[in-house]
């Protein structure tokens, strides 16, 4: 299968909802970890495989010549084996299986990471739409003035520098407005390539979320949200799960003598010895090593350096997650107050619009391009504002574990 996918399954417009349930089923990164899944089970079941029923048929046609006498020494035999116990197996089928537990844990982990990432790309989409409308409503604006200007130079009522100077401003207002049509192709090219979609198939309108619901919920305190990271981060689990794995295997491995216990049957024919050998043989082997282990000493050893090492990962991570929490905190609180002020402005905005526009129906002097100008670049703000607030606020449920 492509990784793109097909046209028709993009709606168009897309809504948030939408790009998240397309994003989860298309992203490689989700697809790469279900495979280090399947992988690990995989490794556990050749593991566990060493304690099943083995079973082998030795046929043998063939004569001796034992001087004068020529001897039959043609036998069948089915033998069976099976291990009933090896210390290193099951020290090996331990680390694997907390392996599996580990790689499940990071794939909720890694979904969420590219939930965050798609709505970061969702929301790109979106504001860059928002700036090329206020652009071009100051181009419109600026291109007003400038023609203004011209019917006045042309009657000799302005100077060839103010011509000019409103001509350039247009020109600025024009180059702005190339940079940001080539940002709207850029960010729909980002938001399509997390989607796994064709640039040619990407959805062009999209719906604008509402995100209110967000500015309710309040900011947890910041002890709070420090000891429900340490506790609840995802990371961190998988590292002390480690920890905890290695001291295991670490006491395992001290205890490990290399014991090995099989059944072994067989059962068959021989001709030769026929009376002294049987037809059934049984029993139970016992393997030992003998002498210093070497191996099993390099392996504590090795051990206990990573013990040691994760440790340290550990207390390092700790630090960085703290001031982690602690920025996105702060930022948190900050955009809260900005959403507000913003909101009333927001207000403001749309009554001085709507003054604008009455005294433009009236035929008075009205400044209303400049208004409409200032609303729709206050919405725009408004909107970034809520944004940065709404990826922030998903940081730090990562952060801290709360996982939906």
């Amino acid at each position: 299968m492509s990784f793109f996918t097909f046209a028709s399954e993009i709606p168009n417009p897309l809504s948030l909802e939408q790009a998240l349930k397309i994003g989860e089923k298309h992203s490689l990164a989700v697809q790469k970890q279900q495979l280090n899944i399947d992988e690990n089970t995989l490794n556990l079941e050749t593991i566990q495989s060493k304690f099943d029923l083995k079973s082998t048929v030795d046929l043998q046609l063939a004569r001796r010549d034992d001087y004068a006498n020529n001897i039959n020494d043609s036998h069948t035999f089915i033998h069976f084996e099976k291990v009933l116990f090896e210390q290193n197996a099951n020290i090996n089928a331990d680390a694997t299986q907390q392996k599996i537990i580990n790689t499940k844990q990071n794939l909720v982990y890694i979904k969420k990471e590219n939930k965050i990432e798609i709505m970061r790309r969702f929301f790109d989409v979106i504001l860059v739409d928002m700036q090329l409308e206020t652009t071009l409503e100051r181009l419109a604006i600026s291109a007003i003035r400038a023609n203004n200007v011209k019917d006045d130079f042309d009657i000799n009522k302005a100077s060839e520098v103010e011509l000019l100077q409103k001509q350039a401003s247009t020109q600025l207002d024009v180059s702005q407005r190339i940079k940001i049509e080539a940002q709207q192709i850029l960010k729909r090219a980002e938001l399509a390539d997390i989607l796994g979609v064709s640039y040619e198939n990407r959805p062009d309108d999209l719906v604008k979320p509402e995100l209110k619901h967000y500015f309710n919920k309040p900011i947890t305190a910041l002890d709070v949200l420090r000891k429900n990271a340490f506790k609840n981060n995802t990371v961190l689990q998988i590292m002390q799960q480690n920890l905890s794995s290695l001291k295991h295997q670490f006491s395992r491995h001290k205890g490990d003598y290399g014991v090995i216990i099989k059944s072994n049957v067989r059962i068959g024919e021989q001709a030769y010895l026929r009376d002294k050998y049987g037809n059934l043989r049984y029993g139970v082997n016992l393997t030992m090593p003998f002498g210093t282990n070497n191996v099993k000493q390099q392996t504590i050893a090795k051990l206990n350096l990573k013990i040691k090492q994760i440790k340290i990962e550990i207390e390092q991570f700790k630090r960085t997650l703290s001031s982690q929490v602690f920025a996105l905190w702060i930022k948190l609180n900050e955009l809260k107050q900005i959403h507000k002020s913003l909101t009333t402005e927001l207000e403001y905005r749309d009554l001085y619009l709507e003054r604008a526009r009455a005294k433009y129906e009236l035929e008075l002097a009205s400044d209303i391009g400049e208004a409409l100008t200032q609303f729709t670049n206050t919405e725009y703000k408004l909107s970034k504002n809520q944004f940065d607030f709404v990826i922030a606020f998903e940081k730090l449920a990562l952060l801290t574990g709360e996982i939906q």
